[in-house]
């Protein structure tokens, strides 16, 4: 039987995937893909259930099998990248890659908005 330590999990291109921490074995593969924005997952789990946001909503997913138990469109929230916290559980900052990637991001977009001048 699987547990919940044994699993870790990648939210990648609006879709989120468990594998075995020991093996590498794919477990499930969820498409998230609906929505406006970005494809950028933010993720979080508990000792069941997946917590993931992307193209402005939130899903929750069965740990174990990847099925989808509910979804909010996050109406009037837009569509940019959400931050993930549960109650009691320490709160992971941004990782220097993600950071990097933003920075790129917002430069891009500054010199997108300078040529339209």
């Amino acid at each position: 039987m699987v547990k919940a330590e044994d699993i870790v999990l990648i939210g990648v291109k609006q879709s989120v995937i468990a594998f075995l921490k020991n093996s590498g074995k794919r477990l499930w593969a969820a498409d998230l893909g609906s929505g406006m924005g970005g494809g950028f997952v933010s993720l979080i789990a508990d000792e069941a259930r997946v917590y993931a946001h992307t193209k402005g909503e939130l899903c929750c997913l069965d740990l174990f099998s990847g099925k989808e138990l509910w979804r909010d469109g996050l109406v009037g929230s837009g569509y940019g990248l959400a931050s993930l916290a549960l109650p009691g559980q320490q709160f992971i900052s941004l990782s220097p890659a993600f950071e990097m990637k933003r920075q790129q991001d917002a430069a891009a977009a500054s010199a997108t908005t300078a040529g339209t001048a």
